[in-house]
């Protein structure tokens, strides 16, 4: 479009124009002008402003996105930044190849299960779970913070079903001085969605028993 304006102006300047013609032709820049102007700067604003949306709501707010930072009107948590999903978190949130990454160099990795009772002993659901993970609801772990304590300096992933609970005992953590907190995104169904394929270790830390 530029292209085709250095060259009208070009003739402008090279071409002996008068009356009706000169008006015609300084119409048309304007109408190119405005074409230019219309569909490149409403296109860079959108591209560079920040999506956000309420990770903890869970499946039923994965499509509603809002222009700014702030909290999430139904459930108060903080709103996460689709692109640099750990801004303004006291936690980190990883996918399942990033958590398989950290399981494997980090053996010591305490998982911390914040889904029902019934759920983690497979009998209300059977969607598995971590090996050797704690289990707390995600409703006591405010009380029972003091049977964490013994891990404050050791790294948490803390995980559920769809990471509607996770975002929000990590943030009950982060509250009361725990600092190297993981919440995995998506939870367990996302984790258990990867191909071996795709993520090589999903059988060697979870368990459908």
């Amino acid at each position: 479009m530029a292209f085709i304006l250095v060259i009208v102006l070009g003739k402008l300047k090279t071409t002996e124009m008068k009356g009706q013609k000169l008006k015609n032709t300084l119409v048309a820049i304007g109408v190119l002008l405005a074409i230019v102007i219309l569909t490149t700067e409403p296109v860079k604003a959108q591209d560079s402003k920040p999506h956000y949306k309420c990770t903890p709501c869970g499946c039923s707010q994965d499509d509603v996105l809002v222009a700014g930072p702030g909290n999430c009107s139904s459930c108060g948590m903080k709103l996460i930044n689709i692109h640099n999903p750990d801004e303004g978190l006291a936690y980190n949130n990883l996918n399942s190849a990033q958590v398989c990454e950290l399981l494997e160099k980090d053996p010591d990795v305490i998982l911390l299960d914040v889904r029902s009772e019934g759920e983690f002993t497979q009998r209300t659901t059977k969607i598995g779970r971590f090996k050797n993970a704690l289990n707390i609801p995600v409703s006591e772990v405010a009380d029972r913070i003091d049977e964490l304590k013994q891990y404050k300096e050791k790294t948490i992933l803390v995980y559920c079903s769809i990471s509607a609970r996770s975002p929000r005992a990590s943030a009950v953590l982060a509250e009361n001085g725990f600092k190297k907190i993981k919440n995995l995104m998506g939870g367990l169904n996302a984790w258990n969605e990867q191909s071996l394929e795709k993520l090589p270790c999903r059988d060697t830390y979870t368990t459908k028993q």
